[in-house]
């Protein structure tokens, strides 16, 4: 069995880069469309896929027909819906808000879990899940300089990325274990960039004149750090650790994102940034490290 270590360490690098793809967006739709950004972050994330599937070269799989459609949902909400909710909705929200309400996404893929995978929700999951999440309503809406959430179309519009982020989660789930995360990482993408350009094909031939350096910068970190590689880790941790499990790793994120903003926008985290940031950690640990702990001594009882 894989060390869940790995997993962990792999997911703070993932988390890590997360947090600034928030900042990124936020930057990138100043000067281009939603559909852009989501275009080009997704050729050449997929090229980026492609060249690591031909150099790793994992075990080949054909898609059986039965899991078509699994795919094809994975596709439509993994890439189309999340990233054009997200990235249309920075146009009108911070890129902190924008983080707060995706970090509704772990509750959302405990309950989704529970009902699809039936996985089991602990107490000491859900406590360490509310804690975090309480974590995130602080840090966010008083450890941030000048970020409000108010209820708004851009807001709304937002919170189509986490229901779909959770769709693609709990649907990939059976699907890694039988294809390898690179592979169904790579199918995925691709399938999920053919999908969205007809969409996107004009506004992105109209953005590319004016799309500066430092906005292929930013389109390179989003595609090959926080698409190619971080995806694939995902699907790979998603193999290892509980839907739920995986999900709460996201509370992580708008926490990391004030860093990010710390540096590269040179804005200086308040006192309640501090306490929420120790609040979304300690419902991290608790969700990951007590949990698994209490069941494994609760299996060690039942098996007396």
């Amino acid at each position: 069995m894989r060390s869940r270590r790995v997993v962990y360490a792999l997911m703070t690098s993932v988390v890590c880069l997360w947090g600034g793809a928030f900042i990124a967006i936020r930057i990138l739709v100043r000067d281009a469309s939603p559909y852009t950004v989501t275009l080009l972050r997704f050729v050449l994330t997929t090229a980026g896929l492609l060249v690591t599937l031909a150099l790793v070269r994992p075990e080949k799989r054909r898609l059986e027909p039965r899991d078509r459609g699994a795919l094809v949902l994975i596709a439509v909400t993994g890439v189309g819906v999340y990233h054009l909710a997200l990235n249309y909705g920075e146009q009108y929200v911070s890129a902190s808000v924008a983080a707060l309400i995706v970090a509704s996404f772990p509750v959302m893929v405990a309950i989704g879990s529970r009902l699809v995978l039936d996985e089991r929700i602990t107490r000491t999951k859900w406590t360490g899940i509310g804690l975090a999440l309480l974590g995130v309503v602080i840090l966010v809406l008083w450890g941030t300089p000048g970020a409000e959430l108010s209820i708004e179309f851009g807001a709304a519009v937002t919170a189509l990325a986490p229901l779909a982020w959770t769709v693609y989660t709990i649907a990939g789930k059976p699907l890694v274990a039988k294809y390898g995360a690179l592979r169904l990482t790579t199918w995925a993408m691709g399938l999920g960039t053919l999908l969205v350009t007809p969409f996107a094909i004009g506004p992105t031939l109209a953005d590319l004149p004016g799309l500066s350096l430092s906005d292929w910068g930013w389109l390179a970190f989003l595609a090959f750090l926080c698409s190619t590689y971080a995806y694939t880790i995902w699907l790979y941790a998603l193999d290892v650790l509980e839907a739920s499990e995986l999900a709460v790793w996201i509370y992580l994120v708008p926490l990391l994102s004030l860093v990010w903003a710390a540096v590269v926008l040179d804005e200086t985290p308040t006192a309640y940034a501090l306490i929420g940031g120790a609040m979304v950690l300690g419902g991290v640990i608790l969700t990951q490290r007590v949990a698994s702990r209490v069941e494994a001594s609760a299996r060690v009882d039942q098996g007396r």
